[in-house]
């Protein structure tokens, strides 16, 4: 190609680079229909009516507006660049890069009041600067934002809801029909939230305890209680609803609880006692906020729980290895047996475990195995005792201090205990993470807190509900044997799906017949390689006294048929399996009668109809009269007129009375009515990363297992290029590349680093590996917990004017 063809970018013209002319006027142009100019001598019934007509020509024309005067008798509406500005901080830099669009515009419009109407006494159109009427400009200006109190509320409502600004704005642009109608901006939502937020946080604990007694003069069950010092500044709050303790009184044999943090504007660690259903779903006991994580708080969740359930206490609790809730539990649960969560006891030395991991070869398989597989406290320790043994680690402070606390959380020791299908604190946390991922922040204030936790509940039930119409289906069998078709019946689907498994691992025993109702299984295919592990289970099975049992205990832990029984029934060609043996808490008909009213709120009005089939046939009229009425000027014409009358005789109709089933709203059972309330401070627990004072971590925490070598020195000392201390100053000039590597060194190869193994496999590969039996849990949660990103802070709103 010649040079001569090449056409270079076209430059400004030249009456573009002179300095404007401060005499030019610019007025409205052509897309302005001639009925909404504005002129003098028009006549308007109301002082809203002039401003409107206003208000619709400067967002037609391009330019913002402003309310200039008010008196008595007139009012003056002029452009937003009218007057001018200066910075009221001589002695300080402005610190926004936005300057004051003020320039002395006097176009304007006089609006004076004669006798019982307005009219535009004066009218000036012209401006002296150019106009913006393209709508994707016009949208920025404050004047022409659209905030009309119902679509204000409606955003509110979104943003309460979690709803993404993102997803927010898809909603509203379609609401408007194109994104170039719609009248706000990503700026004005996230300003909408920061202000919301603010709002919310004013008099926080004051609109907790209105919610509590909104609560409990719905349902007089619902129970709650709140802890505060001398001076009223909350430490502690636990409540509970209806279903709550319904659900309790069900399937209180086995509780878990753990505390989970940022779930909170004031860090307040989160517990909640959560338990299981018929359906293997997760369900919740009660909630509860605490200011720290010492004995005498945890005691005090513990005796007020424990008031809420009228002193009914679990069979068994599963937490995590906190010394303060073991000494608090074992003083208010007297009859209840606290298991550690295992999953816990060995992440609590994962840095040591991963060590010892790196040095032996095989440690790893032979410490889960013992852990997981032993039937008895024998089996136990002679497994660890010859493992301890093979790799020389009598004395190793970590395995002795997992083997001197074996009586808490090794499975072994728990055989003869109820359970349910729980063996960790993994239904908690799996709570805690859905309830950090869909429902509450780090900005919540405690009432919005209360009110999503409310909103869980009614998912949860609502799942619940689900998996119960789903079980009225005829069972799924897959054989024709009538214990299968029996259970079918009686469980639900959940639950009969464990049976099924279980018969399908059945399959892989044989029988081996001692006397008449003795006998020996033992696993028919080729088993793991260490010899204690080949077991043969003795199982007793005596049709005539109904009695079955198994040594390995699994109907006394979990509730559920062991497949070392399942294979016995089946050579046995037993039939029918005796009730005792089928626990009601698996059932279809779990739920149970209760002297009160298992529903949180009243759900129906006086008449009797739903207020939710109110709200759904209302909003399914309205989006259709929306439809209709936008397709054509004379359709919407009529729609407002018509809507604004209906709305006007809807106003003037009184809203139905509720019927309530407790004390109204301002009864004050915790006595808190008497006492001002303050906001806690913001807690600073056992899992927070920023004590003060403290010397901060820079890279991964805990000792370094200086498996990979510097990519500047070469040494094996834990450090990279990056963080060397041997490494020459160097400057990034140009395009070199003496600022690249930052963060972790490359190092000189693919090393192993912490948490691997001999094989450059993760050894948590799974969060529950250790887990992996019969007893294995009903949820497979997600292993990293993600943290919501904190709430907008103050933003500086995009204004047209200073």
């Amino acid at each position: 190609m010649h040079l001569s063809t090449i056409t270079p970018p076209q430059p400004v013209e030249p009456h573009e680079m002179m300095t404007p002319d401060p005499n030019a006027r610019y007025i409205h142009g052509d897309q302005v229909h001639q009925d909404c100019i504005p002129k003098e001598n028009m006549v308007f019934a109301t002082e809203e009516e002039g401003y409107a007509f206003y208000m619709q020509y400067a967002r037609a024309a391009g330019f913002g507006s402003k309310k200039h005067k008010n008196k008595a008798m007139s009012r003056v509406y002029a452009c937003s660049r009218q007057g001018s500005s200066e910075f009221y901080k001589e002695a300080e830099k402005r610190k926004r890069g936005k300057m004051s669009k003020r320039i002395g515009c006097m176009a304007s419009v006089k609006l004076k009041l004669r006798g019982k109407e307005w009219f535009y006494e004066r009218v000036e159109l012209e401006h002296n600067h150019t106009l913006n009427p393209d709508p994707c400009e016009v949208k920025h200006m404050r004047s022409h934002k659209n905030k009309h109190p119902v679509m204000m509320d409606y955003v509110d409502g979104l943003q309460h809801s979690g709803v993404s600004p993102n997803a927010t704005v898809n909603v509203l642009t379609e609401l408007h029909g194109d994104y170039g109608h719609m009248l706000m901006n990503a700026r004005d939502l996230e300003n909408r939230r920061a202000a919301n937020l603010r709002k919310e946080q004013v008099d926080d604990v004051k609109k907790l305890v209105t919610f509590f007694n909104e609560c409990r003069a719905q349902n007089p069950k619902f129970y709650s209680d709140i802890d505060y010092d001398s001076e009223g500044v909350v430490k502690n709050i636990f409540w509970s609803h209806a279903s709550c303790q319904a659900n309790y009184a069900e399937f209180k044999d086995v509780v878990t609880f753990d505390t989970t943090y940022r779930s909170n504007f004031y860090r307040m660690p989160l517990g909640m006692f959560v338990g299981s259903n018929h359906h293997l779903q997760n369900v919740i006991f009660g909630f509860a906020l605490v200011g720290d994580e010492t004995e005498e708080t945890f005691e005090w969740v513990f005796r007020t729980f424990q008031r809420c359930m009228e002193g009914k206490d679990p069979i068994c609790i599963l937490t995590d290895q906190d010394q303060a809730m073991a000494n608090a539990i074992r003083r208010v649960f007297l009859e209840t047996i606290h298991r550690l969560c295992r999953w816990h006891m060995l992440n609590k030395h994962t840095v040591e475990l991963n060590k010892l991991y790196y040095l032996h070869k095989g440690l790893e398989e032979k410490l889960l195995t013992a852990v997981n597989h032993p039937l008895t406290p024998l089996e136990f320790e002679n497994a660890w005792k010859e493992m301890v043994t093979e790799h020389g680690l009598q004395n190793d402070p970590t395995l002795r201090g997992l083997y001197e606390h074996r009586a808490s959380w090794i499975a072994a020791y728990f055989k003869g205990i109820f359970c349910g299908t729980m063996t960790s604190t993994q239904r908690s946390e799996s709570t805690n993470r859905m309830v950090k991922r869909y429902h509450v922040d780090k900005s919540t204030p405690l009432h919005m807190f209360a009110r999503r936790m409310y909103q869980m509940l009614q998912r949860r039930k609502d799942d619940e509900g689900l998996e119960t119409v789903y079980s009225q289906d005829p069972p799924d069998t897959k054989t024709n044997y009538h214990l299968e078709h029996q259970l079918g019946r009686i469980y639900t689907r959940a639950v009969f799906k464990k049976y099924q498994d279980a018969y399908f691992a059945a399959t892989s025993f044989r029988t081996k017949k001692v006397d008449t109702c003795n006998f020996l299984v033992y696993y028919g295919r080729e088993g793991p390689t260490f010899s204690w592990s080949q077991h043969e289970f003795k199982v007793v099975c005596n049709e005539e006294e109904e009695k079955y049992t198994c040594e390995c205990r699994g109907w006394e832990h979990t509730g559920l048929l062991c497949p070392h029984l399942i294979i016995v029934l089946i050579n046995e060609q037993i039939q029918k399996i005796p009730s005792q043996y089928v626990l009601r808490r698996y059932s279809r008909n779990a739920h149970i009668d209760l002297p009160y009213d298992r529903n949180d709120t009243v759900q129906t009005g006086p008449d009797g109809s739903s207020l939710s089939c109110r709200n759904s046939d209302l909003l399914s009229e309205a989006f259709s009269t929306v439809q209709a009425g936008r397709r054509s000027t004379v359709a919407y014409k009529r729609a407002m007129t018509v809507l604004k009358e209906l709305r006007k005789q809807l106003e003037e109709i009184p809203a139905d009375e509720m019927p309530v089933r407790g004390e109204p709203a301002t009864h004050d059972e915790d006595g808190h009515l008497g006492t001002v309330l303050k906001a806690p401070p913001k807690s600073k627990t056992k899992g927070s990363r920023t004590e003060a004072g403290a010397e901060q971590i820079i890279g991964a925490r805990g000792p370094k297992l200086c498996t990979r070598s510097c990519g500047n020195c070469g040494l094996f000392e834990g450090h990279n290029a990056a963080t060397c201390t041997r490494r020459q100053q160097t400057f990034a000039v140009g395009g070199s590349s003496a600022g690249k590597g930052r963060g972790r060194g490359r190092g000189r190869g693919r090393g192993r680093g912490r948490g691997r193994n001999e094989k450059g496999k993760g050894v948590m590969r799974a969060r529950r590996r250790l887990l992996d039996d019969v007893e294995e849990e009903d949820e497979d949660e997600d292993e990293q917990e993600k943290d919501y990103e904190a709430a907008s802070e103050t933003s500086c709103e995009s204004d047209d004017s200073d």
